[in-house]
């Protein structure tokens, strides 16, 4: 009996993680990733990039994060969920008040979760200035086999910092506003024209896991290889049955694992493709920022299908992640709650241009959406005590939700839902074109980012199942600072009774002058009368 127990009781121990500690002090650095202009980037410990960080299942990411910038930060698991612990989400104004200059905070995630994620910040535009980087969770037992695993970080780099962008975006002067910018690629935090900084090494033979993340604060990237078929097997953390495809797009904070076969000769080098489409700017043209680089064999092989189309064999036929399948072939859950979210980008009263849910553009509250649920009693079932601006929709435990985005813009958005993945269960055109229109199989593909076209909308659906605050936001940085964001307050009663925030948390929020406890403006009850609600739009809604 005894020898049983012990068997059970190191298998048990088998399957736990370890804790992975690391001590990261935030701070401004200079750097010039692509050789071409050198700025102030907030870095770790004293450089830049920051490290990638990777674990396998099951294990705890321990970050102890220092603060010595002159203003707050915070760090968000992009794409964990956070069960159980929503106060370490990082989203400031939802989940905490941020990390004060000068404070500390440690973060305990749990590698539940298996794939490809990042870690950036989620104050301001900050990981537009470098606070971000890959977060590998590697499965106890891939569903895949390969040789070689490799990440390929992809990022429109600028030039400027992202205060001055943010402060061009919400000028008053349509002049200014409209005054085009343009990022730069970088692979893996390097870029410029010397191409040995961004080169990407195959040995013949070889299969290789390349896993794409699009880490830009704006921008599309499509990304294919000269002669070379990608199968995917990855989206977003879910694994999915694979798909040969030439090409493919990515919107910001998307994830795309492929396997790619290397030939079996080093005769040749071949160019890969990382274009970036620019599309943000309202009264500004889209427009396609070519990038090529090598998938190298050999040094000084003869190099194909380098810049010509012409001479092209990437297609640009980009895949429809609705049509992807996951491995575990989930069924699509029911409707008990509609939400419909319509999107436009409108003048407002203010002067400036804002993007919007339903006619409401974000502002963060004072108190955090997770702290007004916890200490608000059940007043906390009644939207008005989050605030207005912070466009709160309630949503009751294990219910099943269907959200409808209609994007009226001009331009695409990449919308980014904390706290879950969702089932996409439909896409099309908002004029009704049936050749826009596409519909999930029996078992939808899962993500937690998605692409919305210019007058097109998508149909997705989740499960009331994780109680916290989770934002819904469009993940190009700026649009969510102009206002592209709505916040998920679920199931109120769980969280006041299964949620305890630590002190730290409390610690930081008193460091910098937030109440503990109340409405979004930190008082009793659901009566806001000097609550500021505006600005409201002038046109274009």
């Amino acid at each position: 009996m005894r020898v049983c127990m012990l068997i059970a009781s190191l298998l048990a121990t088998a399957t736990l993680g370890k804790r992975v500690e690391l001590n990261w002090n935030i701070s401004y650095v200079q750097a010039n990733p692509d050789g071409e202009n050198k700025r102030q980037v907030i870095g770790v410990n004293g450089k830049w990039p920051p490290p990638v960080i990777e674990v396998n299942q099951d294990d705890v990411l321990v970050i102890n994060a220092f603060n010595e910038l002159d203003e707050a930060t915070s760090l968000h698991a992009h794409g964990f969920h956070q069960r159980g612990t929503p106060y370490y989400d990082g989203a400031v104004g939802v989940s905490e008040c941020g990390i004060p200059p000068n404070g500390n905070f440690t973060y305990e995630l749990n590698a539940a979760q298996t794939g490809t994620y990042w870690l950036h910040s989620h104050y301001l535009g900050q990981y537009s200035d470098g606070l971000r980087t890959p977060l590998i969770v590697h499965a106890r037992r891939e569903q895949y086999r390969y040789d070689h695993d490799m990440v390929v970080m992809l990022e429109g780099w600028y030039h400027r910092e992202s205060r001055d962008v943010g402060e061009q975006l919400l000028s008053t002067s349509q002049s200014v506003r409209e005054t085009p910018f343009r990022p730069y690629m970088l692979v893996n935090s390097r870029g410029g024209s010397d191409l040995s900084r961004t080169t990407l090494h195959f040995e013949p033979g070889k299969t290789y896991r390349l896993r794409l993340l699009n880490v830009a604060a704006t921008g599309m990237v499509r990304f294919g290889i000269e002669q070379h078929s990608m199968r995917v097997i990855e989206v977003d953390g879910v694994d999915t049955e694979p798909k040969e495809v030439n090409s493919m797009q990515l919107s910001v904070g998307q994830r795309v694992s492929v396997l790619v076969t290397a030939k079996n000769s080093t005769k040749a080098n071949y160019a890969y493709h990382a274009d970036i489409f620019t599309d943000i700017q309202a009264g500004v043209d889209r427009a396609v920022l070519p990038f090529t680089s090598i998938i190298e064999y050999a040094h000084g092989a003869p190099l194909r299908n380098s810049t010509s189309d012409e001479d092209s064999t990437v297609d640009w036929n980009f895949f429809e992640d609705i049509d992807l399948v996951p491995i575990d072939r989930q069924p699509a859950p029911g409707v008990h709650k509609w939400v419909p979210l319509e999107v436009r980008t409108a003048i407002f009263d203010d002067r400036r241009e804002h993007l919007a849910f339903n006619n409401r553009t974000y502002e963060s509250p004072l108190v955090p959406s997770l702290t007004t649920a916890l200490t608000t009693g059940y007043q906390a079932f009644y939207p008005d005590a989050y605030g207005f601006k912070s466009n709160p929709i309630i949503l009751d435990p294990m219910t099943d939700i269907e959200v409808a985005m209609f994007n009226h813009d001009p331009n695409s958005h990449p919308f980014h839902l904390h706290g879950h993945n969702f089932f996409i269960i439909h896409r099309g055109s908002i004029d009704n074109d049936p050749a826009k229109y596409r519909e999930s199989g029996q078992y939808p593909v899962r993500r937690d980012t998605i692409t919305i076209p210019p007058k097109e909308f998508a149909i997705v659906r989740f499960t009331a199942d994780n109680p916290g605050a989770w934002l819904l936001h469009c993940h190009m940085i700026w649009h969510g600072e102009q206002g592209l964001m709505a916040t998920f307050i679920e199931s109120p009663y769980q969280i006041q009774n299964n949620t305890r925030l630590p002190q730290s948390v409390k610690d930081n929020c008193v460091s910098m002058g937030v109440p503990l406890s109340g409405n979004s403006m930190g008082r009793n009850g659901i009566d806001l009368p000097d609550e500021p609600r505006g600005p409201f739009p002038l046109t274009g809604l």
